[in-house]
């Protein structure tokens, strides 16, 4: 209710001080469309879960679970990285920031877990890696802070897929931690999911001719990005303790596709010697858009891979199939995915070839028969 009350008032302001997202040759959209619906995330999740919590408090309900100074440290230190992101990128959003500046703010969040002891500290067996030494796991924890971020960054790029894939997230870890009773966890991605679908329904449904379309911007995807971050750390330190078994792998499989894509973007970048951190059109929602298919179609196939991703993640933790053959399933169905692309985006490249080599063979018909 809440962002359904935010969001048009952000439009509104977006279009009287004429804060757009212009169209270029690296975007989809070819009109000016306000990009400050991220803007709402933050304060409209910090409103909705605070209040919840607060309120549960002075009806004396029992929501905390475990350490509580540990769990008031946690949770104040991700406001804390939470507003720091937020604030790099509106100042993103509005004036533009250099990418180092960007990225060193990024590190500087996900240093704030260690500090509250929230740290991968295990693998559960994944890669066939179990405990980790705190010189390895919160070096590497923060890398994944930071991969996650950007990952879910650079995936918006389409109407509604960032978003769409984070509401998707946020539903599977909300009833995960709904299943262990942990109330506090299971608010803060209810909230989430919640000012989501609001400004999902906005980016995909509105008209921007009309000025009813609003994009996250950076302000947004980083929010997101780092919350789910935040979800996704604290749910593999707690797992079997806190949440269901197999969160490491069943919490990572709901932003695997953003991760795998990060991945391949930034190998085909460096195969090709171009600027790794320099923006680019060879997502896969681009190539997707290439073999000619419209941007619902793409938006529909790529969150409907995200939720397969899920399903085989849940059915095989519970099956109790090895955590590294379910890695390796999934793995080869984005391998199949990409094939696949590749092969009609030939195919259509090659048919656009050859109706234009017709056409140029047609003209020159044309003037010979003139010049006769």
């Amino acid at each position: 209710m809440i962002g359904y009350i935010v969001m048009p008032q952000i439009i509104k302001v977006s279009l009287k001080k004429n804060l757009y997202d212009m169209p270029n040759q690296r975007k989809v959209h070819i009109v000016p469309i306000p990009r400050l619906g991220g803007v709402s995330f933050l304060p409209v999740i910090l409103i909705s879960a605070g209040f919840t919590i607060a309120a549960c408090c002075m009806l004396h309900f029992e929501i905390f679970r475990g350490d509580r100074l540990a769990l008031f440290t946690r949770y104040i230190l991700l406001i804390v990285g939470t507003t720091l992101l937020f604030l790099i990128g509106l100042m993103d959003d509005l004036v533009g920031v250099g990418y180092k500046s960007k990225f060193l703010t990024q590190i500087i969040s996900a240093s704030l877990f260690p500090m509250s002891n929230l740290w991968i500290d295990n693998l559960w067996g994944l890669f066939g890696i179990h405990e980790l030494s705190p010189w390895i796991g919160i070096p590497f924890t923060i890398f994944m802070v930071v991969y996650i971020t950007n990952a879910i960054n650079l995936i918006d790029g389409i109407d509604g897929l960032s978003s769409g894939l984070c509401w998707i997230a946020f539903l599977a870890l909300g009833v995960a931690s709904a299943i262990k009773n942990q109330f506090v966890f299971n608010t803060l991605c209810f909230s989430a999911l919640g000012v989501l679908t609001v400004f999902w329904y906005t980016n995909v449904f509105g008209n921007a001719e009309k000025g009813k379309k609003l994009f996250m911007g950076d302000t947004g995807s980083l929010t997101l990005g780092y919350l789910l971050s935040f979800l996704l750390i604290y749910m593999t330190r707690e797992s079997t303790h806190y949440f269901p078994r197999g969160m490491i792998l069943m919490g990572f499989s709901t932003v695997l596709l953003p991760m795998m894509d990060i991945v391949r973007v930034v190998f085909s970048r460096f195969r090709r010697h171009d600027p790794l951190f320099l923006p680019d059109k060879n997502h896969i929602h681009h190539k997707l858009l290439r073999t000619g298919l419209r941007v619902r179609y793409v938006l529909a196939i790529l969150l409907g891979l995200s939720v397969l991703y899920i399903t085989i993640a849940v059915l095989g933790v519970i099956i109790g199939v090895n955590y590294n053959i379910i890695l390796l399933i999934e793995i080869g169905i984005w391998i199949g995915v990409q094939c696949t692309i590749n092969h009609f985006i030939h195919k259509k490249e090659g048919d656009k070839t050859k109706m234009m080599d017709e056409i140029a063979f047609g003209h020159a018909v044309d003037e010979e028969e003139r010049k006769r």
